[in-house]
């Protein structure tokens, strides 16, 4: 009979335990933060905003995940905002409340890192990651809308006031401009669907179409609706210029048609609500009182401009609304020049001119990023040009959106696959 010792021998050895590898919960917990965070950025009451204390734990956490991979685009466009930022906070010293002035400039540092890491943990594992911040903005800006409705259309007791400003539904935001811009690039991402995507997912993407555009529609923000415009074109010409077969245009006229009568629908039903067609009549009108004289919106971009003339150092932050005038310029371009001076308004200009450049490159690449590439590139056009209307310097969306292309562009040349077609792209 075996002794103790001679069975142990002889009995079947177990294999050790497969260990479980760290970079797939490393992964997992970064894009668990990173879904959460994006998830809750349009919920933007006030400064700091909900989405910012979640911001910083991705910005603190995912570098120690080790999930991040910076390249040329992310390094070279952060710099450029470090370096407005230096130029800001130096302007800052000339501000008539240095205390405020100083808390902008950090923010605007705040969400241009935000960005940057959001570049370098899409460039790490593009294709996934890009398609995450996505799904879950489009997810987000629903959540918003679902907001936006409850409030206006009066559907929960006691939330008119909250979730609407001046009888226009703000939703979550605090400003309905704000609202109906932040919008915009989910529509963009669904319309994309809606021309590349399955016949199914086309269909469920055609009915998150609907609330959203409602949503945009009740902000009743006239730069919103234009810029959203302008989006859905530059995604449009891009779609029709890469495609190559017939079957894409058909496509494009069928989507074309349901959108029309879509949206012809919704503002039919829109309009038998009197307070709903009383507001988008005086709001389709170019001709504002306050934008009229020496005191409105033109007039105050006129001061601005002679000041920035005067001025090559700035004023500092808040200055001209302190001072000045009674708001901000609502134009984020001499904003900028007014915070930073000539040299800070320059290289504001250069870093949007060259995430545009880099966007636009990145999406006419045949490449399995291109969807992320036009949906981001189109939308941050759109907030460009929304910005000579408005002062668009804090949108945590239009940071989001440079972080997507920065983050793409690093990735695009690791992405090239020239055996696939971007005509067969799914959404």
């Amino acid at each position: 009979m075996p002794t103790s010792a001679e069975a142990a021998e002889t009995a079947p050895r177990l294999a050790p335990a497969a260990p479980i590898s760290p970079s797939i919960r490393a992964s997992t917990l970064a894009g668990m933060l990173v879904a959460i965070a994006t998830m809750l950025s349009t919920i933007v009451f006030s400064e700091p905003a909900i989405a910012d204390g979640l911001m910083v734990i991705v910005i603190g956490v995912l570098p120690v995940l080790h999930v991040l991979k910076f390249g040329k685009a992310a390094f070279v466009n952060y710099s450029a905002w470090i370096a407005l930022f230096a130029l800001g906070f130096a302007g800052t010293m000339l501000s008539t409340n240095f205390q405020t002035a100083f808390v902008h400039q950090l923010v605007t540092l705040f969400l241009a890192t935000g960005a940057f890491v959001i570049a370098g943990y899409v460039a790490k594992d593009p294709e996934p990651r890009a398609k995450l911040v996505l799904i879950c903005y489009v997810a987000a800006c629903l959540i918003a809308t679902a907001a936006a409705f409850a409030g206006y259309f009066r559907l929960l007791p006691s939330t008119y006031d909250l979730f609407t400003n001046y009888d226009r539904a703000r939703g979550t935001f605090k400003d309905p401009n704000v609202y109906g811009a932040a919008v915009a690039p989910a529509i963009v991402s669904v319309v994309w669907v809606m021309l590349r995507g399955r016949p199914t997912q086309a269909l469920m993407a055609a009915a998150v179409a609907l609330p959203l555009v409602i949503g945009l529609l009740i902000s009743f923000s006239r730069g919103a609706w234009l810029s959203t415009i302008f989006s859905v074109f530059i995604l449009i010409g891009i779609v029709l210029f890469r495609s190559r077969r017939s079957s894409d245009f058909n496509r494009f006229g069928k989507v074309t048609i349901i959108g029309i009568v879509g949206l012809m629908s919704a503002l039919a039903v829109a309009t038998q609500i009197d307070q709903v067609r009383d507001l988008l009549g005086q709001r389709a009108n170019l001709d504002q009182s306050y934008d009229e004289g020496p005191n409105g919106r033109f007039g105050g971009q006129q001061k601005a401009r002679a000041l920035i003339v005067e001025h090559p150092f700035g004023i500092g932050t808040h200055t001209f609304r302190d001072t000045y005038h009674h708001e901000e310029p609502h134009n984020v371009y001499l904003t900028q020049f007014l915070n930073a001076g000539w040299l800070g308004g320059l290289i504001y200009i250069m870093t949007v001119v060259a995430t545009l450049y880099l966007g636009f490159r990145t999406a006419l690449q045949r490449t399995r990023l291109q969807g992320p590439a036009v949906i981001a590139f189109a939308s941050f056009a759109g907030l460009a040009f929304e910005g000579f209307v408005i002062d668009s310097d804090h949108w945590r969306h239009f940071f989001l959106m440079a972080g997507l292309i920065w983050g793409l562009a690093d990735a695009t040349p690791a992405a090239s696959d020239p055996r696939r077609r971007s005509d067969d792209l799914e959404a």
